[in-house]
Parts: C-alpha cells; sequence; structure tokens
C-alpha cells in the first residue's frame, strides 16, 4: 500500500494540471456537503452536551379543538399520528404537581424563555434574552458551572436572594470573560441580580434551536422581573415546558402514567377557575387533554421539526452536487486510463494481475479524494459562516455555534471513502478490461465513453421524483 501510496503521488505530481482540476472539483463538491452536514448536525442530530441525555424525557399533551387552557404561550402544532394539537406548554401549578408527586423521576425541572430583558453592568445597559427556570434545572441535566456554581433548590425560593446564572458567551461578551465574575451585582429589568456561576462553552439551554438565553433567572423571580403578571399563581395560563430524568430501571411510559391523572386534574380545575371568573361561560365542557412524553435530549423540539424539510431538501441538492463532481471527475480519469492502456498492458505482461492495477488505479483516485477532502474542509469552514450569514434554510434569526467537530469530519472521511468508490472504481475497471496484446502493438481501439450524460439524466429523474413526493402539493418544472 505505501508502494502504491507513492507511485499515486508521482503519478499526479507528473500532471499538474489534471491534479488540479480534479482536486478542486471534488474539494467543492465535499466542502459544500460539509458545511452543510454541520449545520444539520447542529440542528437536527446533535444532543443535549448534558449528562446521559437519553434519560431526559419533555412533556407535552394532546387536546382536541376545544382546549382546557386560558392562555397558551409557545408552539401548539398538529400531531401527525392523531392529527391532535399537541404542545409542550404548561401551567405553573401544573408542574408543581409533577414535582411534589414524583415518583418515578429523579428530578422535575421546568423552564420558559424571556425574550427580553434590561440588563445593566457597571452603568451599562443593553437588552438580552434570558429565561426562567426551576431550582433543579442545571442539576437534573447534570450541566456543572465553569466558573462559580449553577442554580440550586433554595435559590428557586420567594425570600431567596435574587441570583442568576449566565452563558459563556454572554460571559466572554459582556463580561470580556472577567475572572471576577462571580460574585458581581447587575441590574436585570431594575432587580439586583448577584451572578453565581457560567455555564460551559457548549451549553447554549434546551430551548428551541438557535434560542440561547444568556440569564438563567429562578422561576420564583417571575413576579419581580414581570410585574403584573399572574404566571405563578393562574392555572390556565399554560407558558412553561417540563422535563424529567428517569430513575433507573423506570420505563418513560411508566413515568407518563404516573403524572397523567395530576395532569389532568390541574387542567381541569384551571378551566373551572377561568369559567368561574368570567361573565358567560361555555355550554360545554372542553376536551381534556392527554400527557404524552418524549426523548428531551435534544431540549424542545418544533423549531427541528420546521427546519428539517429545508435542510434535507438542501442537503439532497448538495448532494447531487458531489455526484456530479465524481461523474466530471470519473470522466477525467477514463480519458487519462485509456490513455495509459500501454502501461497497463506491459505491467499484466509481466506479471501483474487485473485487480492489482485496479487497486493501484483506486489508491491514485483515494489520494485526489483525500487532497480534495483536506481542501473542502478549509472550504467549509468558510461555507458554515456563510450558511448562518444567509439564513435561507430558517425564518428568524437564530444562534447557533458551528463546528467542525469529530463527528463533521468523521462524515468528511466518509465522503473521501464514497467518493473515490463513486469517481475511481468505474475507470479503473473500464481501462484494465482491454486485451494485452493490441495494447502492446499500440493498435487498441477502445475510446473514450463519457459517463456523464447518464448519470445526470438519472439524477434529475430522481430528484425530480422524490421533490415530487416532498412537495406533493406544489408543481415542479
Amino acid at each position: 500500500m505505501l508502494n502504491d501510496l507513492r507511485y499515486a503521488f508521482r503519478h499526479l505530481l507528473k500532471n499538474p494540471g489534471f491534479t488540479a482540476v480534479a482536486v478542486l472539483t471534488l474539494a467543492l463538491g465535499i466542502g459544500a456537503n460539509t458545511a452543510l452536514f454541520s449545520l444539520m448536525d447542529e440542528v437536527l442530530l446533535k444532543m443535549l452536551p448534558v449528562r446521559a441525555p437519553e434519560e431526559l424525557i419533555l412533556f407535552n399533551w394532546l387536546s382536541g379543538p376545544r382546549g382546557m387552557a386560558r392562555s397558551v404561550d409557545g408552539h401548539i402544532t398538529r400531531d401527525d399520528a392523531t392529527g391532535l394539537r399537541t404542545s409542550t406548554s404548561f401551567s405553573y401549578p401544573a408542574f408543581e404537581r409533577f414535582r411534589d408527586h414524583n415518583q418515578t423521576l429523579s428530578q422535575v425541572f421546568a423552564f420558559a424563555p424571556i425574550e427580553q430583558v434590561n440588563v445593566s453592568v457597571d452603568g451599562w445597559a443593553d437588552i438580552t434574552g434570558g429565561q426562567l427556570v426551576s431550582g433543579a434545572y442545571h442539576e437534573g441535566l447534570g450541566v456543572a458551572a465553569v466558573r462559580g456554581r449553577t442554580l440550586a433548590v433554595d435559590d428557586d425560593r420567594v425570600n431567596a436572594n435574587p441570583v442568576a446564572v449566565i452563558s459563556y458567551r454572554y460571559w466572554q461578551r459582556r463580561f470580556t470573560s472577567d475572572a471576577d465574575v462571580v460574585g458581581k451585582v447587575i441590574q436585570v429589568n431594575r432587580v439586583p441580580v448577584t451572578v453565581v456561576g457560567v455555564t460551559p462553552a457548549g451549553f447554549l439551554g434546551t430551548l428551541q434551536v438557535g434560542q440561547a438565553p444568556d440569564l438563567s433567572l429562578p422561576m420564583a423571580l417571575a413576579p419581580r422581573l414581570l410585574p403584573g403578571s399572574e404566571s405563578l399563581v393562574q392555572p390556565s395560563l399554560w407558558w412553561l415546558h417540563v422535563m424529567g430524568r428517569l430513575k433507573p430501571g423506570i420505563a418513560a411510559e411508566k413515568a407518563r402514567a404516573s403524572f397523567e391523572d395530576l395532569f389532568q386534574q390541574s387542567a381541569i380545575e384551571g378551566w373551572k377557575l377561568a369559567q368561574a371568573s368570567t361573565v358567560t361561560s361555555r355550554e360545554t365542557q372542553p376536551d381534556v387533554p392527554r400527557l404524552r412524553v418524549s426523548q428531551g435530549g435534544q431540549g424542545l423540539m418544533e423549531l427541528r421539526r420546521q427546519y428539517s424539510r429545508p435542510l434535507t431538501i438542501l442537503m439532497v441538492v448538495v448532494g447531487l452536487v458531489l455526484l456530479i463532481a465524481c461523474a466530471n471527475v470519473a470522466n477525467l480519469l477514463l480519458s487519462r486510463a485509456l490513455q495509459r492502456q500501454k502501461e497497463f498492458a506491459v505491467r499484466m505482461a509481466i506479471g501483474a494481475g487485473r485487480w492489482r492495477i485496479v487497486r493501484q488505479l483506486l489508491t491514485e483516485s483515494f489520494v485526489l479524494s483525500l487532497l480534495g477532502g483536506v481542501l473542502g474542509v478549509l472550504l467549509a469552514q468558510w461555507g458554515k459562516d456563510f450558511l448562518l450569514a444567509w439564513r435561507i434554510w430558517a425564518g428568524e434569526q437564530v444562534v447557533l455555534e458551528l463546528g467542525l467537530d469529530s463527528t463533521v469530519l468523521g462524515f468528511t472521511v466518509a465522503a473521501c471513502l464514497l467518493t473515490t468508490l463513486l469517481f475511481g472504481l468505474a475507470p479503473a475497471l473500464r481501462a484494465t478490461r482491454a486485451d494485452v496484446t493490441p495494447a502492446l502493438k499500440g493498435n487498441s481501439r477502445d475510446s473514450s465513453v463519457s459517463l456523464r450524460p447518464f448519470l445526470s439524466r438519472l439524477l434529475i429523474v430522481e430528484f425530480r421524483r422524490w421533490l415530487a413526493t416532498c412537495l406533493p402539493s406544489e408543481r415542479h418544472e
């Protein structure tokens, strides 16, 4: 193999023009796929950087069109399997029942976003995003602080001192990575709050993908931070999200069953209180919601599902670009391999088998794809920033931290190996198929046959068929 590699490098260096064209063509295809895969990995695939994310569950509910909540703050979508309305928003009294009567989870915790809070640090004010969390939020997730400590259960009490945990990104941007940030008093909506810790760099919270709160504040501070809000006392206001961590040996369905009666009791009581406070009442009782649980290892999932289709379409399109690049390089390799038939005939005449020459040609193809992959990674480093700036795949501003980690680089290596087979195997088999005697005499009449027209037609037909199944209600030319 080392001899094959040395020979491949020598051969490619003797043909710099051909090598440059092939490497650049593959680099564009591999780089585009790597950049887009890094985005897909962050938005659709990556788990939360917490302890044992597979143990986390996220609570949600199903209901008919007549809901019991007076107000739902959050995403309400339609469940594909049942056609019912579904959401992950719950009332604070329902969460209290979950927390106080929990027997199947090691921790139950809640969180809710605050889109804007006014923060004043040393007299300089700005507006940022935050979240309200229950006292067991960080402990339940298994997230430790890189500076100071995280929030504790005692911080989430009415008479507790106001404290906050800030994100690593906010610590760098707003506090310039000040080592003495722990213990610093800041103003949050004119409430003095003490910073007690900084979360790790890769932890962006459990909200919708792209929502990265800079401050995490105890839920007990809600009346002071949001004056006039009745969110902590009104059971008909559904606004926070509830997650839990399963105890060892407890199935998710058993945990769901243990909380369903508590949830339905809270929903019915909230509906009755809301009816009693209004002048007119409904004639019939609305639909009683059913509790459901899902995997919570990725946090809230509504926006991930919303982004999945445009990102998948983009990934397929970019994958087709890589296939077309492979077809072009395959044509180049086929042309050069047919010009080298005399060389192959001499080698076969002195004892080399056909598969030995095929292996040599595949080694040359691997070197090309490897060089294209290295250059593609450099292009992907720029391309991922371009994707974030373009935002054609997203309908709103999001905060993402894309990186070329081991998963993305593993995808790049797999792409290099796949491209080696895609553009290297067919030319190698075709070039070694000719008879030895005519090739030695220089009389070989084998001519190059382009692979591109057939492959292009096949890709276009298959892509149109796939696109029609994805978007059946639209016309495609």
